[in-house]
């Protein structure tokens, strides 16, 4: 009886130390949110909303799942099981991509499913995102390639990169700054849109002229 005693006493320890764990490290989810607090800025001369359909987003493999991945040295990455993404990140991007374009270009957006937007679409717009994550340095960085099309065929792309500080450790901070640099994305796609609007409003104006 002594010696069973002697076995059972330690696994017992071990037993409730791991029940203790997994008590206290409960997973944290993060969502990336849309800009707030800005102001309409409405095309010269567009009396109507431009519609705008917007293409699912694409992501990189590599951030493509729940968990919230970091550099953590070259050619390192490391994914954290405690601190996830509370829906997938693909479809977060292209939320608050449209929730910001429908307030900042001020226009109607909608996804490439909805057809009937479709068939009134002014623009088309399309997503590419290279990198999403912190570096080892506590920088968070953005980079993507987009494109807008208009719908009488002029075409806009670049490739973007985006830089804020972040942390290393503290993974609030981390989604607040990646957020930072997708609502930069935001608004130099407006820009964009709302220049190419004006363009065509231009255009039209000196067809009537004619």
């Amino acid at each position: 009886m002594y010696i069973i005693r002697l076995v059972f006493i330690p696994l017992l320890s071990v037993l409730l130390l791991s029940l203790a764990a997994c008590t206290t490290s409960s997973s944290q989810f993060y969502m990336l949110e849309p800009i707030t607090g800005i102001e309409h800025k409405s095309p010269t001369g567009i009396t109507q909303k431009p519609v705008i359909i917007l293409s699912p987003v694409r992501i990189p493999h590599y951030v493509d799942r729940p968990q919230i991945v970091t550099a953590n040295g070259k050619n390192a990455y490391q994914l954290n099981e405690l601190n996830r993404w509370a829906e997938a990140l693909d479809h977060n991007i292209g939320r608050v991509l449209a929730q910001n374009l429908t307030i900042m270009v001020p226009a109607e957006v909608g996804f490439s499913s909805t057809s009937t937007t479709a068939e009134r679409a002014n623009f088309r717009v399309s997503v590419n995102i290279l990198e999403f994550h912190a570096d080892p340095q506590g920088q968070a960085g953005l980079t993507a390639q987009w494109q807008i099309t208009r719908s009488d065929g002029a075409l806009v792309n670049r490739q973007v990169s985006y830089r804020a500080p972040a942390s290393t450790s503290d993974y609030r901070i981390i989604v607040e700054a990646l957020n930072d640099c997708l609502n930069r994305l935001s608004r130099d796609l407006a820009d964009e849109v709302r220049r190419l609007a004006d363009d065509k409003s231009a255009i039209n104006k000196a067809d009537r002229r004619f």
